[in-house]
């Protein structure tokens, strides 16, 4: 199973974002280890970088980076990606980057908190409470 994380559940695990921290921790906990894929598309890199730059300084988000890329596997985001994004029916752009790249690279569900923003896309959206509810037996 892969699973793509959508931005605002890295940030809610660095920036330690409650009441959000612990289930998107959790999600972090229930995959190690296991055949599940979790991954981010490549432009949430740089977005996940500016935040954590404003709140903790230049050191802390490169570090955290590269932290980041040894769990979490990067998505490009190339022509086919943005081609795709471009003719969805998203109202918001950067959600449907991240639809159309999950999409192409066969991933099974997006977690986000604002599962409502990917209700336009194939991949099927799921908040991590969600998600941890219905795998947690698997």
């Amino acid at each position: 199973m892969t699973l793509l994380l959508d931005t605002n559940i890295i940030l809610d695990i660095i920036l330690v974002r409650e009441p959000f921290f612990q289930d998107s921790s959790k999600i972090f906990e229930l995959i190690d280890g296991t055949i599940i894929k979790r991954c981010i598309t490549a432009s949430s890199i740089t977005d996940i970088y500016y935040i954590v730059k404003k709140n903790s300084g230049h050191s802390n988000a490169i570090s955290f980076i590269e932290s980041l890329i040894i769990t979490v596997d990067p998505l490009n985001v190339n022509r086919d990606t943005i081609t795709l994004a471009l003719h969805s029916n998203f109202s918001d752009f950067e959600d449907a980057v991240q639809s159309a790249s999950a999409e192409l690279n066969n991933v099974d569900f997006i977690i986000s908190r604002n599962t409502k923003d990917f209700t336009a896309g194939k991949i099927p959206a799921q908040t991590p409470t969600d998600f941890l509810k219905k795998h947690k037996n698997n």
